[in-house]
């Protein structure tokens, strides 16, 4: 889904899973989970103004970093991704408590326009496809490919125009 805010678009996700907000929390937080579904490595200062850095491939430039903006256990979390210019981007997950299970709200937000925003864009939206539906296997199975192979997957669906 692509919002339109003031010349600037966004990327939303919505998903179930099949465990509390608690443990979707933790799995967005804690560095043993994120190194299993989303990042090769993960650290995060656990606090507002507190320093993240998420990091797939950093020899060819594939890694991100910012600052926590909401940390309010288990409902919402967000933080700054330093980008392009202008930047940085917002990352907002909310939880909710749904059934025997959480909805998992994404919104990547403050997109720009142009080529270079485009290119990032189509990036953003089908990375986190593949990583929202890994968290959903890790979460609910203990088990999803590594990140490394998330990382071919979003470009080999970028490369294909997917």
């Amino acid at each position: 889904m692509e919002n339109t805010n003031r010349n600037q678009r966004s990327v939303e996700k919505d998903f179930f899973i099949k465990a509390t907000p608690q443990r979707v929390f933790q799995a967005l937080t804690e560095k043993a989970d994120l190194e299993r579904w989303f990042a090769v490595k993960a650290e995060l200062d656990l606090r507002p103004g507190g320093a993240i850095s998420f990091e797939w491939d950093r020899a060819r430039g594939v890694y991100n970093f910012g600052k926590i903006l909401e940390l309010d256990p288990p409902y919402r979390l967000s933080y700054t991704w330093e980008a392009m210019e202008p930047s940085p981007v917002t990352i907002t997950f909310q939880l909710n408590a749904e059934n025997e299970g959480t909805r998992l709200h994404l919104l990547n937000a403050g997109l720009d326009e142009g080529k270079d925003w485009d290119h990032y864009y189509t990036l953003r939206n089908n990375g986190w496809n593949i990583h929202l539906e890994h968290l959903v296997a890790w979460l609910e199975t203990g088990t999803c490919p590594s990140p490394g192979a998330i990382k071919r997957q979003a470009q080999d669906l970028d490369e294909n125009g997917q």
